[in-house]
């Protein structure tokens, strides 16, 4: 699903954040990367994800080069990648209409969106807060409805930045746990965090980020 190779990427001051980078993740794999704040986490799921573009190396999502891909092809991958973002906040809306904004913004008719809405909030354990205001969800609730918007549109590619930030250790568990029964349904899962990991993010493959560079741990 995903394979980069020789990648590099410098500020414009000429400082260097990411440094001969390589990375492999098998579809359906879940891999855990590990790392500081500011070790480049972020940095490498937005040129993942097709939002930054590399400045030097291959890297290759679905089997395609991303360095060669045209404005259409892009804006194609993206649509086939569910992302959550580093200090994600939902929309000043009900928690079924920011999953609704989102499919509608992708071109689903109303009636289409409406049910894939259900079922990824359903997945998350949402459905009964469907009717709440998101900016009133408790942290964990509103990692829940971050994952729900994620897999709305059923990806291929899961991109989740900095998941377990602001959450305890019972509610790490809890999400990890999710992202368990989202594995089984053979969703391809890369997941940035910082230490500590919760225990059952032990169980799968874990590579960390440091000083640029990204290493099998």
């Amino acid at each position: 699903m995903v394979q980069v190779s020789e990648l590099h990427f410098s500020t414009e001051d000429g400082i260097k954040v990411l440094e001969d980078v390589h990375l492999h993740v098998e579809r359906g794999e879940m891999i855990f990367l590990l790392g500081p704040a500011a070790s480049g986490k972020t940095l490498l799921f937005g040129l993942l994800g097709a939002q930054i573009p590399p400045q030097h190396g291959q890297i290759l999502v679905h089997g395609r080069n991303i360095t060669r891909l045209g404005r259409d092809r892009i804006l194609d991958l993206q649509r086939r990648i569910g992302f959550l973002p580093q200090g994600f906040q939902p929309l000043r809306r009900s928690v079924l209409e920011n999953v609704l904004f989102k499919l509608r913004a992708l071109g689903d008719f109303r009636e289409q969106a409406e049910e894939k809405a259900m079922l990824s909030l359903e997945r998350v354990g949402l459905l009964k807060e469907q009717s709440t205001d998101a900016t009133d969800l408790a942290s964990i609730d509103r990692v829940r409805l971050g994952l729900a918007l994620a897999t709305c549109n059923d990806p291929l590619l899961l991109l989740l930045d900095d998941l377990f930030a602001g959450l305890d250790a019972s509610e790490q568990e809890e999400i990890c746990r999710l992202l368990e029964q989202m594995h089984i349904g053979n969703k391809t899962i890369l997941c940035a965090a910082r230490a500590p990991l919760p225990l059952c993010a032990h169980r799968y493959p874990l590579v960390r980020i440091e000083d640029g560079a990204v290493r099998a741990s």
